[in-house]
């Protein structure tokens, strides 16, 4: 579960910015070589102390603010719409059909500064709550006076134009390799995240840099008229680029969406409980024999009935640990672990373990969450 972290919704404004105004003052004293500034409206000409290390004031952002920007309405410009035959405005809303038993949030700490298009790290605190409840997520299909786009329509005005669809756009393209990136590697990071933006791309190039066929040439499309292409379903980059975020490559995450019928939940699942032979699992999914003589490979893949209650609970989680990373920015740092054993909160830093009694759980970058009983 991605969550984007809405600054416009910090609550600390006032002393935030009084905080940015004193360290303003006190680094223009330093470099005149003063210990100390002068407050600007002083009667008495009293003298503010150097701020302290330690005495840092963050942006504090609630983590329900950040599950609010998650389910909130998102306008989709250029969106291709199969019912009208082009392209339109369309909204965007995140639900989840099913609580699986373990979730993983992922905080987006780490972004493209605006203007500068160079990597950044956000230094916000979120406090995440040991008690989660998502029920205001849960998804209800399609609502009265809705439906479904037409397949069919999409799938042809995609053949027609496979020729298009394959080619990267230039301008993404060239705006990558102005940041030093190769150009095979621009070509495959807009064509992974469907040309939809350069922002998009820096952030796939980031998550797949050091993947061994990175700056290799683009692959040609595959044909449609060999009988060789796996069928399935359309894979949609987005779910991909989130799957390959949690560690799976994209060749995994794009086999495991392919076998639960493009469902991102679902894949995850998917993914973790065939992690003793992913290899195995991705070979069967990608065989076009099986998907060729089973109409329902989705659920035969996934070893279970589409309606296996252990796929869905209730939206009831409770934390188990999470990761946080030690540094100021996205090229240096290090990554510790907290988690929580017979009730106290153990961290692990590489071979050194020792109880957390403050645990840093407003500096997480990754936490997992365990579907209460």
């Amino acid at each position: 579960l991605g969550l984007q972290i809405p600054l416009s919704a910090l609550t600390n404004q006032t002393e935030l910015q009084q905080f940015q105004e004193r360290e303003s003052k006190r680094q223009k004293l330093q470099e005149a070589g003063a210990a100390g500034f002068i407050e600007e409206d002083a009667q008495a000409g009293a003298i503010l102390p150097v701020e302290e290390e330690g005495q840092v004031v963050r942006p504090i952002v609630p983590f329900q603010a950040c599950l609010e920007k998650l389910a909130a309405e998102e306008l989709v410009d250029d969106f291709y719409s199969s019912a009208l035959g082009n392209k339109a405005v369309a909204s965007k809303t995140v639900r989840l059909k099913t609580f699986p038993p373990y979730l993983i949030v992922h905080m987006r700490r780490y972004c493209v500064a605006e203007g500068s298009w160079t990597p950044k790290k956000l230094d916000v605190l979120v406090p995440a709550p040991d008690q989660i409840s998502l029920g205001s997520l849960r998804g209800w299909g399609l609502q009265p006076g809705e439906e479904e786009l037409p397949q069919e329509a999409k799938e042809t005005a995609q053949a027609e134009g496979a020729v298009d669809a394959v080619q990267p756009d230039s301008d993404i393209v060239a705006q990558l390799m102005g940041m030093g990136f190769s150009e095979n590697g621009s070509k495959r990071a807009a064509l992974a995240t469907g040309n939809s933006s350069a922002e998009a791309s820096v952030e796939w190039v980031f998550a797949h840099m050091e993947d061994s066929d990175f700056n290799d040439p683009v692959p040609p499309p595959a044909s449609t008229g060999g009988g060789t292409a796996v069928e399935g379903p359309i894979i949609d980059p987005g779910s991909v680029s989130m799957l390959s975020s949690m560690g799976f490559t994209e060749a995994q995450a794009q086999g495991a969406l392919r076998a639960t019928a493009g469902s991102l939940e679902r894949a995850a699942d998917w993914l973790f409980s065939h992690s003793d032979d992913l290899d195995g699992a991705l070979a069967s999914v990608n065989e076009p024999a099986n998907t060729a003589a089973a109409p329902s490979s989705t659920d035969a893949a996934l070893g279970v009935e589409p309606s296996a209650s252990f796929m869905d609970g209730a939206p009831e989680y409770e934390m188990l640990g999470f990761i946080s990373h030690m540094g100021a920015n996205t090229g240096c740092g290090h990554y510790v672990c907290h988690i929580k054993k017979e009730g106290r909160w153990v961290l692990f830093n590489d071979e050194k373990v020792a109880e957390s009694q403050n645990p840093p759980k407003d500096l997480g970058y990754l936490y997992v969450y365990k579907r209460k009983v």
